[in-house]
């Protein structure tokens, strides 16, 4: 039953989104108001894919512009940062010292003694061998309303239809 238990905690944390508020600098989405029509998005996530983090950003400057009241919005800068940790194996050293008791018996009489018994154990769990990536984007963003102004800007409903389903 304990196993059971563990396991289905384990199974939910393996599956929480990573589509969410960042709190307290974790993964996740934030947003700063820089204007009435300019905020400025962050997004950080631990994985291998820069493109997956850039959309999630994309998606909350999406949902951010239909909050405001606005209909599209321009990025204006863009900065990505992917921060790489490469984990060393895990290496573990340890001693023991017990004792085992022994009793040997001859035709008249029996003697009791101790021998002490050493050990040493190694091991090393491979493992923890990876490569850890975080990716940050930071998107500045310019909101607006009415028909977009050119290529470079993007429709929020159309954003929002296109990468929503990357956040479930």
């Amino acid at each position: 039953m304990l196993f059971l238990t563990i396991t289905m905690l384990m199974a939910g944390c393996a599956s929480k989104p990573s589509y969410r508020p960042a709190t307290d600098g974790s993964v996740g989405h934030s947003e700063q108001k820089i204007s009435n029509d300019r905020y400025r998005v962050q997004f950080k996530i631990y994985s291998n894919s820069v493109a997956e983090a850039t959309d999630f950003a994309l998606l909350r400057s999406a949902q951010l512009t239909q909050q405001a009241g606005f209909d599209w919005f321009i990025v204006t800068t863009k900065e990505t940062f992917v921060e790489s940790r490469k984990m060393e194996p895990a290496l573990s050293i340890s001693s023991s010292q017990s004792s085992q008791t022994a009793r040997q018996c001859g035709l008249l009489t029996c003697n009791t003694y101790k021998r002490p018994i050493n050990t040493m154990d190694t091991s090393i769990e491979l493992g923890t061998l990876n490569h850890r990536k975080e990716v940050h984007t930071v998107l500045d963003i310019r909101m607006g309303k009415g028909m977009k102004p050119n290529d470079n800007s993007y429709g929020a409903q159309d954003v929002i239809n296109n990468l929503e389903y990357t956040a479930q």
